[in-house]
């Protein structure tokens, strides 16, 4: 057992020579700490051993390498994979992120998960990223800015329809809002919050998937984003693209329990009606309605959030 981790740590140390090949995990990790001494000892072996290659300009195409002589669950931010040993030892994974990031390894050892850190550095994001992502954050670590899509006169701007929030038919419209719409300059009536062009949602790729959202009272909110590219066959077929998941509210979003038809969301995903590189509808249902596409009569009502990218 020690002699095949000597040559384990040996390899790793050859390739850990290369100009682009990576050892990123110290022994005294703290990934290790509160587990027996045994698989201490070894846990520290196994992360000594993890390397990676994304070339010298840390590009988010990474070549993962597993020398630890055990099979893991990689965990590369955006997804998970089995990373095996011996000669199914090396996996390509593409991140849409930038910065400094943190894959995580789990392997099973008598018994017992260990997850070990590994931290991954990336600079270049040049591989292509999933279109949507691209479309939310500009593809880069700085991100892209949304705010308000109305006119000057807060109206006017798709659909006959007017205002940037406000409520509508859940499943009526694929493209906008249909009616109780507010525009720049009004108070909407649940919250008591003026509808400003200073109201913003910034989401960047600067480590992960960050979300900045700035108020109408000039405070800010920071948090987390997950955006995927899945919906029903129902919500497909009506135009829907996605789900948007935040875990910091809205612009004129209800969560302090406060009961009204159209802008009292209690869940943290949103149906994403339309994204490109100009738009983004966001829509949610509100707390009066159960979480289905209703029929034309408009009996489920919903909330919708109108953004442009701000100029």
């Amino acid at each position: 057992m020690k002699t095949k981790y000597i040559l384990l740590l040996g390899a790793a140390a050859v390739l850990g020579l290369s100009s682009c090949i990576h050892t990123q995990v110290s022994d005294d990790h703290d990934a290790f700490a509160g587990i027996g001494a045994d698989t201490e000892a070894v846990a520290k072996q196994y992360a000594a051993a993890f390397t990676y290659d994304n070339g010298s300009n840390h590009s988010n195409k990474i070549r993962v390498i597993n020398n630890s002589g055990y099979a893991c669950r990689l965990d590369y931010m955006v997804g998970t994979l089995m990373l095996n040993c011996g000669t199914d030892n090396v996996a390509e994974v593409v991140v849409p992120f930038a910065g400094d990031l943190t894959f995580t390894a789990t392997m099973l050892y008598e018994g017992t998960f260990v997850p070990v850190e590994i931290p991954v550095r990336v600079d270049d994001i040049d591989t292509p990223i999933d279109p949507l992502m691209s479309c939310l954050t500009a593809g880069t670590s700085e991100g892209r800015t949304w705010q308000w899509w109305a006119d000057g006169n807060g109206g006017g701007y798709i659909d006959g329809s007017w205002g940037c929030v406000g409520g509508g038919g859940y499943g009526w419209s694929a493209t906008g809002p249909n009616w109780l719409c507010y525009g720049i300059g009004q108070a909407d009536e649940w919250t008591g919050q003026m509808v400003t062009m200073d109201e913003w949602v910034k989401f960047d790729l600067d480590g992960g998937p960050n979300v900045t959202i700035h108020y109408s009272d000039g405070t800010e909110k920071k948090g987390t984003f997950a955006l995927t590219s899945t919906t029903t066959p129902e919500k497909l077929a009506i135009g829907w693209i996605g789900q948007l998941k935040l875990d910091v509210p809205l612009p004129h979003q209800v969560v302090d329990g406060q009961y009204s038809w159209y802008l009292d969301i209690p869940i943290a995903y949103f149906d994403v009606a339309m994204l490109d590189d100009e738009h983004l509808i966001l829509i949610a249902p509100g707390g009066g309605g159960a979480h289905i596409i209703c029929d034309d009569s408009w009996g489920i009502p919903s909330t919708h959030w109108t953004f442009q990218v701000k100029k």
